[in-house]
């Protein structure tokens, strides 16, 4: 029973740690979006003008302490700030998976994987691996908006906050669909990786025995 618990910590924890390292990754990277997706000429603004404002954003949604959102060249409603905050939860909780599914994930790798025994839970990390390779179909057989769409539908169900409106919400002119996609498939690669990585300990260390 001890096992299978850290086996299920250990599955959570590589799934949040990629979800946090996706979110500090596209922060890291964001000065290279506005290149990319030509955030200047969309905003009409300066890059370091958006980063500064795409910076407040992160910091409020990823730092506990920041409770108040203010972008100085993006105005936000209600109902994005709303949005926001959601988000804010989201992250915070993605975080605190992080810290409480550690021990577990230090147990399984210090008894179960270090001691010769992971091969035995090779499936489960080969299936972690694979499930999102076939949520990954899925996206392109619909689209990537559909997907998109789909996936905010389930995430806040019953919510439509998080359908911007330009008008009121003129933030979203700097986080377009491409900028999403640019991280899911950041998290798809941290996740995989971590999956498979997992698959590859779990196998040599029988191989050692």
């Amino acid at each position: 029973m001890k096992t299978k618990f850290s086996v299920v910590m250990s599955l959570l924890f590589l799934l949040s740690v990629a979800i946090v390292a996706t979110i500090y990754g596209a922060w890291l990277f964001y000065p290279l979006e506005i290149k990319w997706l030509r955030l200047e000429q969309v905003v009409y603004m300066k890059s370091a003008d958006i980063s500064y404002n795409f910076n407040i954003l992160l910091r409020y949604l990823t730092l506990p302490w920041e409770q108040t959102l203010s972008m100085p060249n993006f105005p936000s409603s209600a109902d994005g700030l709303h949005h926001f905050q959601q988000v804010k939860w989201l992250f915070h909780l993605a975080q605190a998976v992080v810290l409480v599914s550690l021990p577990g994930f230090l147990s399984f790798w210090k008894h179960v994987v270090k001691k010769g025994y992971g091969n035995l839970y090779r499936p489960v990390f080969v299936t972690a691996a694979v499930l999102p390779v076939l949520i990954g179909i899925f996206g392109v057989i619909i689209g990537f908006d559909s997907f998109f769409t789909l996936f905010h539908q389930i995430l806040f169900v019953g919510d439509s906050s998080w359908l911007f409106n330009p008008n009121t919400d003129p933030v979203i002119y700097i986080l377009p669909a491409e900028f999403f996609l640019h991280s899911f498939l950041l998290f798809f690669v941290l996740y995989e990786g971590l999956c498979l990585g997992m698959v590859f300990w779990c196998q040599s260390k029988r191989k050692a025995r």
